[in-house]
């Protein structure tokens, strides 16, 4: 259980780090801004929601598992 574990974690900050990179390729497209600071933290924080939202639906689906 301990390597699905740790598999599932370095899966998640590898596709993170990923979804980033592709966020600053295409300028964090889905916001516009006069300053890229300001795209690549609203790109990052709508990431983190999504990153949220997934550990949660992991989490609940390992609970109702068991």
């Amino acid at each position: 259980m301990e390597k699905d574990m740790l598999r599932i974690v370095i899966s998640i900050v590898v596709n993170y780090i990923i979804l980033w990179y592709v966020g600053a390729m295409f300028n964090f497209f889905p916001f516009r801004a006069n300053d890229l600071v300001l795209s690549a933290i609203g790109f990052t924080g709508l990431m983190i929601c999504l990153v949220i939202v997934g550990c949660t639906c992991w989490i609940i689906h390992e609970i109702k598992k068991k």
